[in-house]
């Protein structure tokens, strides 16, 4: 799913005044939280297609990967040069465009990124009950998309309990 697609559909569904370089702004906000907050915090929940942000020849990798999607759930990984809680931390390109391909796969993160740009927005148009209904929107979909993530990888220091 492209940056553009994500665009497209909200603009056609709520028609704003922002700028389409805004609106790439919202979304790799949104994707930063996704990467910080979801998969950061789960054994190999990273794609290897963000870049690891690790340039050393010991590393492996040379920074440049670009963003892509996830693989399908079970199938996440870490970099290949990043062991369980190693390494650099994973970093998103400078700037979005059209063509960049954002961090949550379909279907969970079309809803994540359309009521993201809904509530960005309602709230700089000072539009409050919007805001609200969006927000409500934003969290459901944020909360399929944390359990799909849930259901894929392990949470990092989670681990087997002892009694």
């Amino acid at each position: 799913m492209t940056a553009g697609e994500i665009l497209d559909r909200v603009d056609a569904l709520r028609p704003n005044a922002y700028s389409p370089e805004q609106k790439l702004r919202w979304l790799r906000r949104l994707d930063g939280q996704i990467l910080l907050e979801l998969l950061e915090t789960h054994e190999g929940a990273v794609p290897p297609t963000v870049a690891c942000g690790d340039t050393s020849p010991a590393g492996g990798g040379n920074g440049a990967e670009s963003v892509g999607q996830l693989p399908p759930a079970g199938e996440v990984s870490h970099c290949s040069h990043r062991g369980a809680g190693e390494g650099a931390p994973a970093s998103l390109p400078a700037s979005y465009d059209q063509q960049t391909e954002l961090l949550a796969p379909f279907p969970w993160g079309e809803g994540v990124y359309i009521a993201g740009l809904f509530c960005q927005i309602d709230l700089h148009n000072g539009e409050i009950q919007k805001y609200n209904q969006s927000l409500s929107l934003l969290a459901a979909a944020w909360r399929n998309l944390a359990d799909w993530i849930n259901r894929g990888a392990m949470p990092k220091g989670a681990g087997a309990w002892k009694m």
